[in-house]
């Protein structure tokens, strides 16, 4: 009888229990966003992204701004006008001027305005050091450096179709290791020895990129070597960016660098930011010049129309 009675009591708490439940409304205080991407290239078509940030309870990611007047300018003339080209995507038919000061106006339909200024960088002062090149090292002489030079590796399975103007195939990735001896590099992302990855490589190694710190009025030039996995056809890109990418990338990578190790609670602290300079909104204008080699340059030459392994005797291509 006793344990009939102790059943009814769990049942009826049971129910009282569920009769109490209500569904908490959540009511989050963020506001939606306009957000901005534009870098401006050493190529004659220009990319812009407009999109508005939603709310976390929204089932979109994110939402485009259609009807908006997008204007680039410099020298206080307008120099062309982005058209859309699909969700969120704009495009403009210009290629910048080195050394010239560009400013973004973009003008929503609620009439806000967007606004942000950024330089036109020139390409880096770089020679290839044919002579000096040893497997696995390319060497390279840098002769100027009055912007800040971010340098990376896309590999490809693929080799190249054209090995006397070779690039890089749809499938080439990101290489996430890079090994340089640059006696100006920033060390924000340095690991150990490449040869921890590859045995006959000796260079410290840093994460996805090297960044060459500016120096302005360099009094001499500077011999460098980076090293990458020759396991691949390899691509050297070296990226000359205005001060508004180079605070945009490696505040990137360090927030990515927070967040790698999901077991480490470190991230649950962190309130650094990614670098912002849009004016009522959120993204980044910049701009950047870039120039590139195949990194695999001294195992393949063209000679008299035919592929030939590379013995030292026929000057390769850059």
């Amino acid at each position: 009888m006793r344990c009939l009675i102790n059943i009814g009591i769990i049942l009826c708490a049971s129910i009282l229990f569920c009769a109490c439940v209500k569904e908490l409304p959540f009511d989050s205080k963020e506001s939606e966003v306009a957000v901005v991407n534009c870098l401006l290239t050493n190529d004659s078509i220009q990319q812009l992204s407009l999109t508005q940030s939603v709310k976390i309870t929204d089932p979109y990611l994110f939402k485009e701004i259609r009807d908006a007047e997008i204007s680039l300018s410099t020298g206080g003339e307008i120099v062309g006008y982005f058209e859309r080209e699909s969700y969120g995507n704009w495009q403009l038919k210009y290629t910048p001027v080195n050394g010239n000061v560009y400013r973004l106006l973009v003008k929503l339909p609620d009439g806000k305005e967007l606004t942000a200024s950024t330089t036109m960088p020139p390409a880096i002062g770089i020679e290839p050091l044919i002579n000096r090149d040893r497997y696995p090292t390319r060497n390279f002489n840098q002769t100027t450096a009055d912007y800040p030079c971010w340098i990376y590796v896309l590999r490809d399975n693929d080799l190249p179709p054209d090995l006397m103007n070779p690039h890089p195939s749809a499938k080439a990735i990101l290489a996430n290791n890079l090994g340089a001896d640059h006696p100006m590099i920033d060390r924000f992302n340095k690991h150990d020895n490449m040869s921890d990855i590859e045995m006959e490589v000796s260079m410290p190694f840093y994460d996805f990129y090297l960044r060459i710190q500016p120096s302005s009025g360099m009094a001499e030039n500077v011999s460098f070597g980076i090293q990458a996995a020759y396991s691949y056809y390899s691509y050297i890109y070296f990226r000359t960016v205005s001060d508004e990418y180079d605070k945009y990338l490696k505040s990137s990578i360090q927030k990515m660098n927070i967040y790698q190790d999901a077991d480490d609670p470190i991230h649950m602290f962190d309130e650094s930011k990614v670098y912002s300079n849009i004016t009522n909104g959120m993204g980044i204008f910049a701009a950047y010049n870039e120039i590139s080699t195949f990194y695999n340059r001294n195992l393949f030459v063209v000679h008299n129309g035919k592929v030939l392994f590379y013995d030292g005797n026929i000057p390769p291509f850059f």
